[in-house]
This record gives C-alpha cells, sequence and structure tokens, in this order.
C-alpha cells in the first residue's frame, strides 16, 4: 500500500488506475476474455508483453484452426464462432486478416490494449493478487486473468504447476514446440494435387482442401538436421495466405524446458537458419513442386504447445476428455483428438483416440492458491495427456470468454442482484451452485455450447478398464482416430498402436536396447502396422524383449493388450 501512495505522488496516478479486470496475455484465449468482460460492463486493460494481439495465431503463425465437431456443428459458439466468421470460416486463414479481427473485437468492446508490458514484479495479500507492475507503472484491480501461453502471472504470483509431463511419472519433457516459416514461389496447384492423389491413391492420409494442405511425410523422411537431439521434420501442414505465399508447420523444436522470454527469442533466431536448410532439401528433393519456394520470413515467436500445466481446484484427466464426461460446472466443450507430439526426435506422434464431445469445469480454470485470478491457456488445470485435446485454440478461445463472463458475473452481482449471495472471489463462485448456474445460464445466452447429443462408451465392466484408463493417463494407451468416445476394449489392437505404446515408454525410460527392439518390429512389419495384431506376431516381440509368451486366440483385444501392458510397463 506505501508503494501504490508513494507512486501516485510521483506521478503515476493513471498508470496503476483502478480497472474491473486485467487479462496479461493477448493470446486467442486472453483476447475472447477481455472482450468478453467488456461487453458484459467490465473496464478492462489487456496486458501483452509482446508487440501484437492474437498470440500463436498471429504471433506464431498457427494459421490453421483445430476444429471440433459433433451432429450439430462446432462445438465452441459465442466469440469464437463471431471470429471464425470474420476469418472466412475455413480451417485455415491469413494472418494478417485474424490480427485485425482480433483489433477490431477488441476496439469494439472498448478493451485498453498495452503492448510490450513485461512483468516487472507482482504483489500478492491474503491469496489474491494485488498489482502488476509493468515498465509503464503498476495496475491493480479486483479480479485478474492470466491467458499466457506458459501461465506466467500466476507462476510468478505463487501458483502451483506441474512441469511438462511429470505427471504421468515418465519424465518431466514437455512436446516439441515449433517454428512455423513462410514459403513463397510455390504453385499452389501443383502442391493441391499432388497432397490428395497422395491421400486418395497411396492412402497415407494426406490431403488438400480449401486454404489447407497436410502430408509429404515420405518427402521429409531423408531430411538430416543440422542437430539431431535439436530439430526434427514433420509431415507439412501448408495454409495458404491471401498472398500466395504457404506457412509450413513442420519444424520441430526439442529440449525446450524453461520459459524465458530471452532464452525462447535466442531458440528462434537458431531455428529460423535451420528452417532455411528445410527449404533448401524441399528445393533439391522435389524441383517439380518447390525449385521456386524461397523463404520469405519466420513467425516472430514459436509455437508452444506445453510448458506447465496448473494445480488447479480440479485437474481434468485423460479419460474424462476421451470418454466424453461432463461436469455441473463445464463453461466449454471440447473434443478434438487426443493428438500430442513427439518428446524426442524421431519419435512416433501420439494418438489415443478422438474423444466423444466432454465438459471442461470452470474449476479446472482456477490455482489453488490464489483466490482472484483464473489461468485460461494450455497450461490451466489439465493433466498432461488431457492438454493433448484442451490445449487447441478454439475451445481455449471458448473457455477465454467464459473466464470473462465470470469476472463481470463477480463484479457486477451485487449491484445487479445477479446472484442470491454475493461472491468475492473465484473460489467462491467454484464452490457455489447457484454462481455456476448463472454463469452457465449467460454463456448460454451469449450463444456458447455446454453441451452435445453425443456421449461417450464407458466399459467399466470389462476386463482391462483399469489398466486402460492408467495407461491412458501416461499416454500409453494409443488408439486410432476413428476409436471416438470409447477405449475399445473389445476391439482388435492395431500393431502400429501396439509398439507406439513400448516405443514411447522405452524412449522416456533409456532402455535403449528394449527401444531397438521396438524400433526394429516397426521396421519390419512397416505394412502391418494399421492392421490387427495376431498372437503369433505378439509373442514373437514378446520373445524379443525378453518376456514370457501371451496365451490365447486372435485377434489382441485392446482389453487383452491394456492387461499386458500394464504389466509390461509398470
Amino acid at each position: 500500500m506505501r508503494f501504490l501512495l508513494l507512486a501516485f505522488v510521483l506521478g503515476w496516478g493513471l498508470a496503476w488506475a483502478q480497472y474491473d479486470l486485467v487479462v496479461y496475455g493477448a493470446t486467442p484465449q486472453g483476447v475472447m476474455a477481455a472482450v468478453a468482460a467488456a461487453q458484459e460492463g467490465l473496464r478492462v486493460l489487456l496486458l501483452e508483453p509482446g508487440r501484437g494481439v492474437g498470440g500463436v495465431l498471429t504471433q506464431g503463425w498457427l494459421a490453421t484452426l483445430d476444429l471440433a465437431k459433433d451432429q450439430e456443428g462446432l462445438l465452441q459458439g459465442g466469440l469464437f464462432r463471431e471470429f471464425y466468421r470474420r476469418i472466412g470460416q475455413e480451417a485455415s486463414f491469413d494472418v494478417k486478416r485474424a490480427e485485425e479481427a482480433f483489433w477490431a473485437m477488441l476496439r469494439e468492446a472498448g478493451v485498453e490494449v498495452r503492448l510490450q508490458a513485461f512483468l516487472d514484479r507482482v504483489e500478492v495479500e491474503a491469496g489474491r493478487l494485488a498489482l502488476v507492475a509493468t515498465p509503464e507503472g503498476p495496475v491493480s484491480a479486483p479480479y485478474f486473468v492470466d491467458a499466457s501461453d506458459t501461465a506466467e502471472l500466476a507462476f510468478r504470483a505463487g501458483a502451483s504447476f506441474t512441469q511438462g509431463r511429470e505427471d504421468t511419472g515418465l519424465d518431466s519433457r514437455r512436446m516439441a514446440a515449433t517454428l512455423v516459416f513462410r514459403l513463397e514461389g510455390v504453385p499452389w496447384g501443383a502442391v493441391f494435387l499432388a497432397l490428395n492423389y497422395e491421400g486418395q491413391v497411396r492412402r497415407t492420409g494426406a490431403g488438400a482442401w480449401g486454404r489447407s494442405g497436410w502430408g509429404f511425410a515420405g518427402l521429409v523422411r531423408g531430411y538430416l538436421p543440422s542437430d539431431p537431439n535439436r530439430y526434427a521434420l514433420r509431415g507439412l501442414n501448408l495454409a495458404r495466405q491471401d498472398d500466395g505465399s504457404l506457412l509450413v508447420n513442420a519444424l520441430l523444436l526439442f529440449g525446450l524446458e524453461g520459459a524465458d522470454p530471452l532464452s525462447l527469442e535466442r531458440v528462434r533466431q537458431e531455428a529460423a537458419l535451420e528452417a532455411e536448410r528445410v527449404v533448401a532439401y524441399l528445393r533439391e528433393k522435389d524441383p517439380l513442386l518447390f525449385g521456386t519456394a524461397r523463404m520469405s520470413g519466420v513467425a516472430p515467436d514459436l509455437y508452444l504447445r506445453e510448458s506447465r500445466h496448473l494445480k488447479a481446484l480440479y485437474r481434468l484427466r485423460a479419460e474424462e476428455v476421451l470418454l466424453g464426461r461432463t461436469f455441473p460446472d463445464a463453461v466449454a466443450l471440447g473434443g478434438y483428438p487426443l493428438d500430442g507430439q513427439a518428446y524426442f526426435p524421431g519419435e512416433t506422434p501420439y494418438l489415443l483416440g478422438t474423444p466423444a464431445p466432454y465438459g471442461v469445469p470452470f474449476r479446472s480454470l482456477v490455482p489453488q492458491e490464489l483466490r482472484n485470478l483464473l489461468v485460461v491457456s494450455q497450461a490451466a488445470g489439465f493433466d498432461s495427456v488431457a492438454a493433448f485435446s484442451a490445449r487447441v485454440v478454439p475451445l481455449q478461445m471458448a473457455l477465454g470468454e467464459a473466464a470473462g463472463v465470470a469476472a463481470a458475473l463477480l463484479r457486477k452481482a451485487p449491484q445487479a442482484g445477479l446472484l442470491k449471495v454475493p461472491l468475492a472471489s473465484f473460489h467462491e463462485l467454484a464452490q457455489s451452485p447457484g454462481g455456476l448456474e448463472a454463469l452457465r445460464r449467460r454463456l448460454l445466452e451469449r450463444g456458447a455450447r455446454l453441451d452435445s447429443p453425443e456421449k461417450g462408451r464407458v466399459e467399466a465392466d470389462r476386463p482391462g478398464y483399469r489398466e486402460a484408463v492408467a495407461l491412458l493417463r501416461r499416454g500409453l494407451f494409443a488408439g486410432p482416430y476413428y476409436l471416438k468416445g470409447s477405449l475399445g476394449l473389445s476391439q482388435p489392437i492395431l500393431l502400429g498402436d501396439f509398439l507406439a505404446n513400448l516405443e514411447h515408454y522405452h524412449r522416456a525410460k533409456g532402455s535403449e536396447e528394449r527401444l531397438r527392439v521396438v524400433l526394429k518390429a516397426r521396421e519390419l512389419f512397416q505394412e502391418e502396422l494399421q492392421r490387427p495384431m495376431g498372437r503369433s506376431l505378439l509373442n514373437q516381440i514378446l520373445q524379443a524383449l525378453g518376456e514370457g509368451r501371451f496365451s490365447g486366440g486372435d485377434p489382441v483385444t485392446r482389453g487383452e493388450a491394456a492387461l499386458l501392458l500394464y504389466q509390461l510397463l509398470r
């Protein structure tokens, strides 16, 4: 308090003037939180440490949205649906148009925005965040939202987190980050045809539609990075821009353990040199498609998939995501596949199936230690495997809107009579059935979606259910995209899925001899990976690993595989 009085005497009165809500991070979810709160009548300040708004979409150039739908359409409504309309209602979009849309929504709502507002200091009093100091001076508010990708404000204020995937017990590594780069001079029509030929004729999973393209896994497989421990090249995800250029999401960066902006910028600049090598490789290997390609820039920021995971009032778990659990305090719907990026160069990506639409509880946004702060980002209260799905931008934007409306509900309730019993903190709101009902009702009035007619299938009575859930929470129970809302315990397990589980475990645990066996099996039986695993082949693999035989008939079911894997991977 003495500091605030001194600041006012020195002429900083306007800098730390009271706001109803301060949002830290002009990420997509941060913009939605700020806009929603301002639309609900609050005076909102949006602080952004970078030079622009839009976060990973406009500064990281992640120009393709990870959309999820059910029979009624997109799972996210409200402000996300409005943003989606403004950028053209396609999965891929022009990043300049997206940034213009974010700025327009902020202006229309009357949100005050400050860019390059780095955190100098935070002050906490009696479990409440009281003050945030930036180079322009301190600001205070009764409520805060941390929408930064790494939850830096909450971390600095004393909230508890797990790091990377340490909750799985495997290690504390983080999923690979990406540096997106821009290509000019690429004939989109030829690329479009080549990708659809790959997907439709060669059945590789590649394809192209509208502005989007994905594939060329075979082309990039031969790329040798300058540092194999730091970089890897995955299949190309392409987003065509209004000027005809292509944004390429393909260059993976490993070993990013910190969240320090200076170290991340150094990594970005070093990775830009690797991107130049990638473009040279593409020109050489496929001159018909990429012979005239030239790199015209890299994204201003890295695309960070994972950093911290908040110890919230409730942590969303992987099986709750996959099986489509709903919650009485759900404030948004998710449904994107449990699709995780590699943790090691050369590692098979993680795919655990496609969820039935699931609810994200309000409690997952509330830190245990701080009563007036919400965390809305991939660093919110999700277990690391649950975050494979919950981290995607459309869901985060829906959660951002919910956070802004929650702050408005608390701030305005005493005057407007919105609640029978006045609530003073997000902790109190999270524990108030009446308050949560009022929050959900207001979100529905704003066009949000909080329920779906599609439900998951729980197989708790089947052998292997308990073991499958335990494995799923560690990311060790792979399943195909078409496995939706179910563990599929009665279905055959695919050979590739069984081997992926073994590979992920032995990479994390450094079991080199066993890893070599698994990788050799993938190589030898490449043509069989997407087929059900037979008992004879399973026993060959087990014998090579020094394990005993597994009895029974053909094919091996996913329930049987869960029982076996639970024993092998404990």
